[in-house]
């Protein structure tokens, strides 16, 4: 394995998907190269950073970063974000998800929604309207298609970002926040200039941290957008080991 200093960013999604057996060596040993899992929340992969041993990390999208196991970012959005953004989704018949570190929660159930959740392979899910009121927030996810985003996009633009990130969701940011963000606020920890950083990613929400790291490595699904901005684009399915392979990383 290359010894060199490396920061990873974006490879937790692709240990969700293996069995713990079936996870190489060499991948397990990239702990010692500052794995750092991003997108997720913490609910979805506190397992995974464990397996992994990792204590650097970025989860929900930026909002959640930890360095050296110190929280150094918790994002949320306020009580008058939310409601200006309820208030639009109410508008227009648009399921909303709230999400924090311990789980999520929808406002409501329709066909977009049972779809985009189909597609993502989760259909456990909690409806409560109030979950913004009892618990801190994130970011928020809204369930519509392309052709409603662009109605609603400036109302929304007005207090939050906003990243598509499915078909069928957009996330929905505190202002200012994002996975570049993160790995910027993650950089300034660390002292050895010289690092060297690559990112995974396959959707338009990894676009922030393309345009962050040295090296962008996207998945052979990848959007075009995002492949535009990649250093590799994967030729299989196992985007991430061939990525790592091409870059000699292992």
């Amino acid at each position: 394995m290359n010894k060199n200093k490396e920061l990873l960013f974006g490879v937790a999604y692709y240990f969700e998907y293996l069995p713990y057996d079936r996870i190489d060596q060499d991948i397990k040993m990239m702990q010692e190269a500052k794995i750092i899992a991003t997108g997720r929340s913490f609910y979805e992969v506190q397992h995974l950073l464990t397996f992994l041993e990792v204590e650097n990390y970025i989860l929900s999208n930026g909002c959640y970063v930890k360095f050296k196991g110190k929280l150094i970012q918790n994002a949320t959005m306020s009580i008058v974000e939310i409601q200006h953004i309820l208030a639009i989704a109410n508008e227009y018949n648009i399921g909303t998800g709230f999400f924090n570190r311990n789980g999520f929660a929808l406002t409501m159930d329709n066909p977009i929604v049972q779809q985009h959740m189909r597609s993502m392979g989760s259909m456990d899910i909690e409806f409560n309207e109030k979950f913004f009121v009892e618990q801190p927030v994130n970011f928020m996810n809204l369930y519509l298609n392309a052709k409603t985003e662009r109605v609603i996009r400036e109302k929304i633009i007005a207090v939050s970002d906003i990243e598509r990130y499915a078909p069928l969701a957009i996330d929905i940011l505190p202002k200012g926040v994002s996975k570049g963000q993160a790995i910027n606020l993650l950089l300034e920890k660390v002292s050895d200039s010289r690092v060297t950083t690559y990112a995974f990613g396959n959707q338009n929400n990894d676009i922030s941290m393309f345009k962050t790291v040295n090296y962008g490595m996207s998945m052979k699904e990848s959007t075009a957008e995002l492949k535009k901005l990649s250093s590799y684009v994967a030729k299989t399915d196992n985007g991430v080991l061939e990525g790592l392979k091409h870059f000699k990383l292992i």
